[in-house]
């Protein structure tokens, strides 16, 4: 046997194990356990006005977003939402310190918070702008579980949003 020689015999079982540990990982995985902590009891949404994506008329959260909101949480069972609004920054801050679930109200892909929050794919296009979700850095099975729910919605965002005024 060379030095450099490979000994498939020894080294297939092995990469067996390797593959087998992997897969077993549950990945994608959320750091602080959003989506399990999510469904079942409240999905705490950020919230700032911005028409047609969020409205506040009389104290009743509506818009395009909002109704994607409540879609998500009916997809992962969540008791209930609960509405925190708020300026953005402020809002961005809470999420970082995952006081948070979701941040919406007309956000765009070209936001300067990247390093600090994570965004979901581009739901939307509208003006120009790539319109995104919002979501803690590190909360992967969350942020893939709303993409999903965001990406079978899309004809009907794109409905909604043909409803709204400019």
């Amino acid at each position: 046997m060379h030095l450099y020689s490979i000994d498939w015999r020894r080294l297939g079982p092995l990469m067996v194990l390797a593959l087998a540990t992997a897969s077993a990982c549950n990945l994608p995985r959320d750091a602080d356990g959003t989506l399990k902590r999510v469904a079942g009891g409240p999905m705490r949404v950020g919230v700032v006005v911005h028409p047609p994506w969020v409205t506040d008329a009389n104290g009743q959260i509506g818009g395009v977003e909002a109704v994607l909101v409540q879609r998500i949480a009916d997809n992962v069972g969540a008791r209930s939402v609960e509405w925190v609004r708020a300026p953005e920054s402020t809002l961005v801050e809470s999420l970082k310190q995952r006081q948070l679930d979701v941040v919406v109200g007309g956000l765009t892909a070209d936001l300067p918070w990247t390093t600090e929050i994570a965004f979901t794919r581009p739901f939307a296009e509208r003006d120009g702008k790539q319109h995104v979700l919002a979501v803690s850095r590190g909360e992967n099975a969350w942020l893939v579980r709303i993409e999903q729910v965001v990406q079978g919605q899309r004809a009907a965002i794109a409905a909604d949003l043909d409803g709204a005024a400019p």
